[in-house]
């Protein structure tokens, strides 16, 4: 199955371009159908220690769950897991999730910290560090060796940014040297609308993106509204990337209205907010606009109505059960449906 997807996906690609070269206006994104709509949600490792932290009837909306926190890689390619955290979060999802169809990948994180002048010179310092792993020919035996030893169904990626070509390049020809190495299970990998430079092999050997459409401001500073997350969303189109891999991301979180580094969970705040989504927080003097239930429910309706593969969650625990009436996830499940 995860053989025959790419191969359509990787069709869609090839024609898509040759005919965008000659001027035609050629569209093979197709609707996905509600039962095959996807809803991956990032779960932080350091969040689900208990399994009080996790709810069985989330698990009838969520699709795949995205172990995030609790693995690194290092520039010579070997990994760092912090066993106790990745054992315990992985047992407690596996009893929350029961013998529903629910796929677990885990997340990896490169090499760093490093020191830096400004936000380019920092992404250069890490992409020389990720490209040495990448080339040091240990990283992918080492991650299929995890992936099969905790029967992970496939392994996620958050490397933000590649923003060279050179970098790029690099990722690229990591990710098929990988899918060599563990065609049975998946690869996602994480990326922003404006920097996509997947070739045509890396996109055949990728199963799924998470499109992240948060962090972003419009006017009033109004964090991931539905028009600035459409506006990306739409200008990814021209990437002539299959959209039926591609998962339209959800900020379950806040950031203030001047983007200082701030995140506050929703489920913290929810009963909180004004009737537009606003909080106050007078102990720092920062104002914080939420996605409430129904603009999650407007972003879920567009992702499915446009040929989304599905929607993409960060993060789980910033929640309410699905069971309560406040719950953003719950919002996607009543979008879906």
């Amino acid at each position: 199955m995860v053989f025959f997807k790419r191969i359509v996906a990787f069709f869609t690609f090839a024609v898509t371009v040759i005919a965008s070269w000659f001027g035609m206006d050629v569209n093979l994104q197709k609707t996905v159908a509600p039962e095959d709509f996807e809803v991956v949600s990032y779960a932080v490792a350091s969040n689900i220690q208990s399994p009080d932290s996790l709810h069985t009837e989330d698990f009838d909306i969520i699709t795949t769950v995205i172990l995030f926190g609790c693995v690194t890689f290092d520039e010579a390619g070997e990994l760092h897991a912090d066993t106790n955290m990745l054992e315990t979060a992985l047992a407690n999802l596996r009893n929350a999730i029961g013998e529903r169809d629910v796929k677990i990948t885990l997340n990896l994180l490169g090499p760093g910290p490093v020191e830096y002048t400004d936000w380019n010179d920092q992404m250069a310092k890490l992409a020389l560090l990720h490209n040495e792993a990448f080339a040091s020919g240990k990283l992918e035996g080492n991650i299929k060796a995890l992936i099969e030893k905790y029967d992970f169904d496939g392994v996620h990626f958050d490397y933000e940014y590649p923003i060279s070509k050179d970098a790029w390049k690099a990722f690229n020809k990591f990710l098929v040297k990988l899918d060599k190495q563990m065609p049975d299970r998946t690869i996602g990998i994480a990326v922003s609308t404006w920097d996509v430079g997947l070739n045509t092999q890396a996109l055949n050997a990728i199963d799924s993106i998470e499109l992240m459409l948060y962090d972003h401001y419009d006017e009033e500073g109004r964090h991931s509204t539905y028009e600035t997350a459409v506006g990306a969303a739409e200008g990814f189109l021209e990437k002539y990337i299959p959209l039926d891999m591609v998962h339209f991301g959800l900020p379950f979180y806040a950031r203030p209205t001047d983007s200082d580094a701030y995140w506050y969970g929703y489920n913290s705040y929810y009963n909180q907010l004004d009737e537009n989504g606003f909080y106050y927080d007078e102990s720092i003097g920062k104002t914080f606009w939420f996605n409430t239930p129904d603009v999650i429910a407007d972003k879920t309706q567009y992702a499915l109505a446009n040929g989304f593969g599905g929607v993409m969650i960060w993060h789980y625990s910033c929640d309410l059960p699905s069971s309560d009436p406040n719950s953003l996830l719950g919002a996607i499940g009543t979008a879906i449906n």
